[in-house]
């Protein structure tokens, strides 16, 4: 048997195509190895695969460009370190979900095999997964209008805390927001993290990532770009 992922597999600066590779050689034993420590399996589904999210969505094709996962007592949980102009750049990144959910793990494992996963119903496996037990999600929508003012409420709270914190200059904020919502719910999302959220969180913050948990959604805010070499 392999020995477990540990977190100096972790904390390994890479390329936006090698970060996306190794999450996915990895993700299985996050999900079945209990001897990986809890608190990089937090990481792991809280930080780091949302930062491969970042990475599909952003940073392909940009040699010289690394993003590492950083788990510890550190202010922030991420770097986007930049070497493509010879000399070393560093912004931090803080992530944070505005939702909580203990069945996290089943839903990812869920996603890929149904193409999408409601982040707010029931969900449970049919035995064990050593067993081939199968995986059941049910939806529970509520109303859009509802969902939306807890979503922003749930917001409010986050980014108040964060923003009492201390943080390194230059460090952008992620946000990590349940996006298996009906089609005409996201124009409102949209604009709520465009007008009202990325004004508070552009206060302290050098930028705005928001992502959704599916890993389909991705909107950025503020100065979030490296300039290119050249």
């Amino acid at each position: 048997m392999s020995a477990p992922v540990r977190r100096g597999d972790c904390e390994v600066a890479r390329t936006a195509e090698e970060l996306i590779t190794w999450i996915e050689s990895v993700e299985d034993q996050f999900h079945a190895d209990d001897r990986i420590e809890g608190r990089l399996i937090k990481a792991f589904f809280e930080e780091i695969r949302p930062l491969g999210d970042l990475a599909q969505h952003k940073y392909l094709g940009r040699p010289g460009l690394y993003l590492r996962p950083k788990i510890g007592d550190q202010d922030y949980d991420a770097e986007i370190i930049d070497r493509s102009s010879g000399d070393e750049h560093v912004t931090p990144v803080e992530f944070t979900s505005v939702y909580r959910d203990k069945y996290l793990a089943l839903r990812v494992e869920y996603l890929p095999q149904h193409g999408v996963v409601p982040m707010n119903g029931p969900v449970w496996r049919d035995g064990t997964k050593a067993s081939g037990g199968q995986i059941h999600a049910e939806p529970h929508w509520g109303d859009d209008q509802s969902r939306f003012e807890h979503l922003e409420a749930t917001c409010e709270k986050r980014m108040a805390q964060k923003l009492c914190k201390p943080y390194p200059p230059g460090t952008i904020i992620a946000i990590v927001f349940d996006d298996t919502v009906p089609k005409q719910a996201m124009p409102q999302i949209k604009l709520y993290f465009r007008d009202t959220l990325s004004k508070q969180a552009l206060d302290k913050f050098r930028g705005l990532f928001v992502l959704g948990a599916s890993g389909r959604t991705f909107w950025e805010f503020g100065e979030t770009d490296f300039p290119r070499s050249g």
